[in-house]
């Protein structure tokens, strides 16, 4: 699943520049497409809402627009001084500035455009990275339906090791498929995580045992296939727990670059990768995440 059309969030905090930097590291991998974006929260929302024009007076609108006007302007001037640097490294690069709810905006774009990813940052400061998650970046990685990376603070400027979690479903299969991709266009090292959820009743241990020797000869396989297929060295393991505490366990001892685990749409599947643990990982992990979506 190439990324060909991406999204980049721009909010010109201390963050952007590492957004924007594995934003042009995936481009190139790939020959994408970047756009830029950036949203205005509007000063006066109720403004923009039909049926509010006979509640106010023009000289309040004309001052809002004025406001509003500024922003953008100094908005597109900023952005600008990153195309200039895309284009640099011979990547196409569009920008737009609008005004609106900033998740709902950068969703709706997406849907709008038939973007593959959208690449956003999550901000490491305690009350002010629970209420960036809480307003913005849970919002998006929980109602978009392509794919998310959440920059962690570092710029991905290479790949060197790449942990993926794996259930042996529809999205995570997805998800491997990417890193895999990603693994050959890098020669990165692929560690291949499942956590087992399974509970062991002493007398169902039996087929449990069969059930978790089958899970093991599978990965086995799928080992032995990357390594014949794109080469690259491939690492796998099963543990028991909860998924988000086993790939964190997974982290520290692999000390990957990024972490990409799928993301399923229903809300009645009690098993791996639902929506609490993609934002687990998006919260905890220390490193970016790439949480991969089916259309």
């Amino acid at each position: 699943m190439p990324f060909k059309k991406i999204l980049v969030g721009i909010d010109f905090s201390e963050i952007s520049d590492a957004i924007f930097d594995t934003a042009i590291f995936l481009g190139k991998l790939y020959g994408a497409e970047i756009h830029l974006i950036h949203v205005i929260e509007p000063i006066a929302p109720f403004f923009h809402e039909e049926g509010f024009e006979p509640l106010v007076q023009t000289e309040e609108f004309q001052v809002v627009f004025e406001v509003e006007t500024v922003l953008k302007e100094e908005a597109e001037e900023k952005l600008n001084r990153y195309v200039l640097t895309a284009r640099a490294e011979g990547l196409s690069v569009f920008t737009s500035v609008e005004i609106g709810n900033i998740a709902e905006t950068i969703l709706e774009i997406s849907d709008e455009k038939n973007f593959d990813l959208i690449v956003i940052g999550n901000h490491r400061r305690g009350l002010l990275e629970k209420l960036l998650l809480g307003s913005v970046a849970e919002k998006i990685v929980n109602k978009s339906r392509i794919s998310t990376l959440v920059v962690k603070g570092n710029s991905l400027k290479e790949l060197k090791k790449i942990l993926c979690g794996y259930d042996f479903l529809p999205n995570s299969i997805e998800a491997l498929e990417v890193a895999k991709d990603l693994a050959r266009l890098t020669k990165s090292e692929i560690y291949i995580v499942h956590a087992d959820t399974d509970e062991w009743f002493a007398h169902l241990r039996h087929i449990y045992e069969q059930v978790f020797e089958k899970k093991l000869r599978l990965l086995e396989k799928i080992k032995d296939e990357i390594k014949e297929n794109i080469s690259v060295p491939v690492e796998i393991n099963i543990k028991k727990g909860k998924p988000e505490e086993i790939l964190l366990e997974a982290i520290n001892e692999f000390h990957p670059d990024l972490v990409i685990v799928g993301k399923r749409k229903g809300k009645n599947i009690k098993r791996f990768f639902l929506g609490t643990t993609a934002m687990k990982m998006v919260e905890n992990s220390p490193v970016s995440v790439l949480i991969v979506r089916r259309r």
